[in-house]
Order: C-alpha cells, then structure tokens, then sequence
C-alpha cells in the first residue's frame, strides 16, 4: 500500500488540478509535467508513448522506487504497473486525462533476502472527469467523479497467494471533486490542492490460513471530508536525501476534515467473538512541516465506544467529548534557544456503569465526567538536525541529549475525577551550567502553583468502599499537609512549589530540599 499513498496518490494528486488557465497545454506538456513530478519523488518511470489524432498514448507504464538502504544493504524496491492511459487534446487548449475502468495497479515489493509481496489492485470510477490546463510553466487540473472504487484483488506474500475469503480490502468514496495547481519558478516546484467528498467507505476482513475459526472484519465511513495543502519541492538535489531535500527548501502544509465517523468490528477466535462499534462527530489535523520545525494538531469531537463478547465479561461502553493534541519542535540545529510546545487533552471522559461497577457497585463517587489536559510550551535549543543521521550517531555514542532544554512553561494543567480536581500554572528556567544539583540535570529555577479541590471527600469515600485503610489514608492526609495549605473553599487546598537559583525547594516556603 506504500505505492497507494507515495505513488498512485502522487499521480492522481498531481492528475487533479485547476484554475482557468488563457494559455494552451499539450498533452505532451501534461506528460512532461507528470513524469517529472514522479521522478521528483522518487520513481524512475518507464513507458512507451505514441500519438493518435493528435492525443497522447501511455502504455506500458511502470513506476519503480527504491526502499532506502539499512546498514548499508539494499532494502529492495516497489514496482507499480498501470494500465493504460490516454491523454486527449480536447480542441480549446486544455487536455482530459482518461483511465481504464476499472483500471489494474500491479504492485511489486522486494525486499533483501526476502519473498516479494505482490499486490493486484482494482480502481474503477464512475463518471470522472480530469481536465488539465494552463501552461507548461503553470498547469492546473480539476477534477470530479461520481464515484470511486479501490478493491484489492490479489495478494501474494510468503511465496503463497490469499484467497479472497482469507484476505479482503475495499475502499470507495462518494461524490467527490478537486483542484490542485502546480507551478515551476527559482528551481522549485510548487504544488497546492483542495479536495472534498460526502463520504468515503472501507472495509477490511481476514482469517488466519492456519487457524480457519480465527477471523476478523473491520468496516466504516466518513462524511464530509475535505482536505487541503501546499508543499513546495526543490528540483535539485537528491530526492531520497532528506537532508538535502529539507536545506535545498521543502515545505509542506495541509488540512484534513471530516464532520462524522462511523467504525463496526467483529473478531472471532475459537469460536468466542467479540463485536463492537465507535463513532465521532467530526475532527480536524493540521501539520506543516520544513527544513526548520515541524507542527501537528489534532482534535476528534464526541467519541464512544461499544464492545460485548470475546473475552469480555459484560458489554462495555465509554465517551469522550473532546481529544486533542498538538505538537510544535524545532528541526534544525540551532546556537539560541527556539520556540516548542505540547499539549494533551482527554476532556469529559464518561464510562458504562457496567464498568462503574466493577469497584464501585454501591454508587459512592460521583461519577461525573472526568478530564485530563495539560498545555506545555517552552524553549529548547537543537544540538543536531534531525535530518543529520551521522550528527544524531555521535551524540548517542556520546550519550549527549540532542537538544537543551531553556526553560519551560505550564500554562494549564487539568485533572478531575471522581469529585476531585487539581489545576495548576508555573515557569522554570534551566542552568546549563548547573548539572550537579539535580542528578545530571540542568538545574530548574522558578515555580508552580497547584489548587486542589475535593481530596478529602474523595479519601473519606475510597475508607467507605475499603479501598483505602484508615492507615493509608492517614499517609495521604500527611502528605497533604506536607506540600499544601487550606484554600478559601472547604476541601481546597493550595501549592507553591518553588526552586530558587541555590537549587533549593520549596513548599509554601517550607524548605524541602
């Protein structure tokens, strides 16, 4: 599947462009533009071309890339076999792009030392239209269909062919249309694209060959999806260096979307199945990505899950309102400090009370939502590139960290439970010059303030329901004391914790280190 989303996605990515173009395209510029965008990636590309009428035929069509070296060995190589193809001159300047339907994709993947893994898929459309136009120098594509179809049809792996009742793969989309544009200018080539489709469908099944009563099936959908990006791609260079690609100037940004999901699963084995369901209301990734940092994010809307049978001893069910998470790091090597960030979050967490049940059958602790998040940012400063692999070599021959962290900044931190929560805020800066006072460290100077409501009640319910012995909870009513002070709130309680520039600790100005 390598070549799907590397190769045959390329190609109909780059197949799918469009803006009103004034000038005139051939289909031997389309062609050109095609071609070398596949070698740009990375394929060497094979065909044999003729003209008819003035249209361009591809036959024999073949995409070769080679799997990069490990340890110095070749790791093999994916062939991709297309059908044939068509490009016609339509008479107003622009060229439609016709396929086959359904279209064969041979995949071939070799690997050292190993049995290649062969692949027959099947792509059929309904109703696809694909127009390029423009000018050699600035193509744009547009394209739109019915509907689409991939159907994996052949599998060989380990020497043997699947049946189809062993192994089975399916995709379809609903709807769907986009544009995509690509230009040439300052040697780079610079690509950009929007999609949309109502639905997209999949479905996955398969047994063990050897163990005919051990079977599995997944199925689902998405709704309205909707993605766009931008990338830009240096023409020099070696294209399966990343090292060079990135400092030659790459870029990349993109979106994805999609408004519902819809997943179903059933596994079998010995005869026990367990079945089950998820679904979510929307969600969103972003990322970029370049020669300097890299960006990801991402966000899923009211999750549940549903499961009964297998091994388990009781159908379960949990949701969740909202998951998040984002992530920003420096890339490069750098001699000042650079911005990053993490955050998490797991927000309004509910469970079954089947599941509720299982400690707690009496209905003791409240059972509201429960939420854990926390947002990060802070400054590190990068040693190496993560694009310099013998860089990244010495420093862990060196045991050296490939990065130095600066300083670092709680901006929230959430957690509540079962009638209790704790929030919390704090800075800290970090000595590199002080790697003695906290056990090979940079030493931290600054503070965190902690506010935590509910911790008592929630002890006094946990000695209720005997999971807490009244010695037990005595250390952690101790230990509370320990770090905390009485809020202005019943059951509240605050926490200053502090390291100042001696390497001292503080709790509430009560030395502890």
């Amino acid at each position: 599947m390598r070549f799907y989303t590397g190769g045959f996605g390329t190609c109909a990515t780059a197949l799918a462009l469009a803006l009103p173009a004034q000038a005139d395209v051939t289909p031997a510029q389309v062609w050109e533009d095609l071609s070398e965008l596949l070698e740009g990636v990375g394929y060497e590309v094979s065909v044999s071309e003729s003209e008819s009428g003035g249209n361009l035929l591809l036959g024999d069509l073949t995409l070769r890339m080679a799997i990069p070296e490990s340890e110095g060995q070749a790791a093999g190589d994916v062939i991709v076999g297309l059908a044939d193809l068509t490009l016609e001159d339509l008479g107003d300047g622009t060229v439609g792009l016709r396929f086959p339907s359904p279209m064969p994709i041979e995949v071939r993947v070799t690997e050292e030392g190993g049995d290649p893994v062969e692949m027959t898929l099947e792509l059929a459309q309904d109703g696809l239209s694909l127009i390029a136009s423009g000018d050699p120098d600035a193509l744009a594509y547009a394209y739109r269909a019915e509907a689409t179809r991939l159907e994996l049809v052949r599998l060989l792996a380990e020497g043997e062919e699947l049946p189809r009742d062993v192994f089975s793969a399916r995709l379809g989309t609903g709807p769907l249309s986009g544009t995509s544009a690509v230009s040439t200018s300052d040697g780079k080539r610079r690509y950009s694209h929007s999609y949309s489709t109502d639905e997209l469908r999949y479905d996955i099944s398969g047994s063990d060959p050897e163990q005919p009563d051990a079977t599995g099936q997944v199925s689902g959908r998405l709704t309205g999806l909707s993605s766009r990006g931008e990338s830009v791609l240096p023409e020099s260079g070696d294209q399966a260096d990343a090292a060079a690609i990135m400092s030659a100037g790459f870029e990349g940004s993109g979106s994805f979307t999609f408004e519902s999901g819809q997943t179903s699963f059933a596994f079998t084995d010995g005869g026990d199945t367990m079945t089950g369901s998820s679904s979510s209301q929307g969600g969103k990734l972003d990322g970029a990505l370049d020669g300097e940092r890299m960006s990801y994010a991402l966000a899923l809307d009211s999750l549940t899950y549903e499961a009964e049978g297998g091994e388990l001893p009781f159908p379960v069910s949990a949701a969740i309102e909202q998951v998040g998470l984002n992530l920003s790091l420096p890339l490069a090597k750098s001699d000042t400090p650079q911005d990053m960030a993490f955050g998490v979050t797991f927000g309004g967490l509910t469970l079954s009370d089947a599941i509720w049940g299982i400690f707690d059958p009496g209905g003791t602790l409240p059972r509201d939502p429960a939420t854990l998040a926390f947002d990060l940012t802070g400054k590190v400063t990068p040693l190496v590139s993560v694009f310099d692999a013998a860089g990244l070599s010495k420093l862990e021959a060196e045991q050296t960290a490939p990065a130095e962290l600066n300083a670092l900044t709680l901006n929230n931190l959430t957690l509540s439970a079962a009638g209790a929560k704790i929030t919390g805020q704090g800075d800290f800066a970090f000595n590199q010059e002080d790697t003695e006072s906290f056990g090979g460290m940079p030493a931290p100077q600054g503070e965190v303030n902690f506010t935590l409501s509910g911790a008592n009640g929630l002890i006094d319910k946990l000695i209720a329901m005997g999971l807490l012995s009244q010695q037990d909870a005595m250390g952690a009513r101790m230990m509370l004391g320990m770090f905390t002070v009485p809020g202005a709130e019943p059951d509240t309680q605050t926490s200053k914790i502090e390291v100042n520039d001696q390497g001292q600790v503080l709790a509430n100005g009560q030395r502890i280190k």
